[in-house]
């Protein structure tokens, strides 16, 4: 093969919600076969939601969201779908350094003809930041592991992963990766897309094999997914970016090697509309994946309660929002 056919949606999916964000994923895999996309590539933890948290510390959550992803595998069907699930690890070796024994994977299925054919855990467990994810999760042992399901050779990364320049990716490349696929609940940092695609240019120049990253979209509590998606070809040039804070599917032929055709590539916002980005989708999620339906803004009259009332109505609709005038 010279190229492969990939799909990616960068989607805005709600923790916890574990049928919903199944069901939505569902209908982007019907959308991908339609497509005649080879390879799929959806977010990490996608069926769980980003950050699951201590949720998976509950046993019956773990066992809904494995059996959402059976209900997906079952469905597959020729185009290759590469899905973010919390994975049982039982073949520990490890031992914390605390009193919890970690049981569980931050894990990305590979979905394929009614089955699950494989399972990647997430190697690199950031816990810095933002980040905790030593504190749940067991680190994978198998960064070398690639996949050949009679179309390329494909290696499987989860966010983290691809960040260190001997990670797991390299390590896939020296394998025979052909194509490098790496999901992402990346949090939005105010200028981090372009350091972000910088690093990509290098690991798949490094490896000279191209890179597909897709990145959840959306706000979750405290945090914001700015999508930004990006396939980069072997050579380091973007073939596709996916536009900032709204969700996007893409369908790109990439090249197995060399220099390809760029497809759609969206601009990355400039300062003042990124950090705006940012701050409405958070809020407009914050209110909608909690239930609310109003904001009261308390107006002071001073610029910083006229932004926040402006970033409200821009967010949720000038009806969602009540302003008060403090006296």
């Amino acid at each position: 093969m010279d190229s492969v056919r990939v799909a990616g949606a960068q989607l805005n999916l709600l923790v916890g919600d574990l049928t919903g964000n199944a069901d939505r994923i569902l209908e982007t895999m019907a959308w991908a076969e339609r497509q005649n996309a080879d390879l799929l590539i959806l977010p990490e933890l996608a069926i769980s939601g980003y950050p699951p948290e201590d949720l998976v510390l509950r046993e019956g959550f773990v066992d809904a969201n494995v059996a959402e992803l059976e209900r997906l595998a079952t469905a597959s069907g020729e185009c290759v779908t590469l899905v973010g699930f919390v994975d049982r690890a039982d073949d520990v070796d490890e031992v914390p350094d605390d009193a919890v024994v970690r049981s569980v994977a931050n894990a990305a299925a590979v979905l394929h003809r009614g089955a699950v054919v494989g399972v990647y855990h997430k190697v690199l467990l950031p816990n810095y930041g933002v980040f905790d994810e030593s504190r749940y999760f067991v680190r994978g042992g198998r960064p070398a592991t690639v996949w050949d399901l009679g179309g390329p050779v494909f290696g499987v990364s989860v966010c983290e992963d691809i960040w260190v320049p001997d990670g797991p990716p390299s390590q896939q490349a020296s394998a025979g990766a052909q194509i490098l696929c790496n999901l992402n609940a990346s949090p939005f940092d105010f200028g981090k897309a372009h350091a972000r695609e910088d690093m990509l240019r290098a690991r798949a120049r490094a490896a000279d094999a191209p890179v597909v990253y897709v990145n959840l979209v959306g706000g979750q509590d405290e945090l914001v997914f700015d999508g930004a998606s990006v396939i980069i070809d072997a050579e380091g040039e973007v073939l596709h970016r996916s536009p900032q804070f709204v969700e996007d599917r893409f369908v790109v032929d990439v090249p197995l090697g060399g220099r390809g055709a760029p497809a759609s590539i969206a601009p990355l916002a400039d300062p003042p509309a990124e950090i705006y980005g940012a701050l409405t989708l958070g809020l407009a999620d914050y209110v909608r994946k909690n239930g609310f339906s109003h904001v009261v803004v308390s107006l002071s009259g001073g610029i910083d309660s006229a932004l926040t009332a402006a970033i409200a109505a821009d967010a949720l609709g000038p009806d969602s929002v009540w302003g008060v005038t403090m006296p």
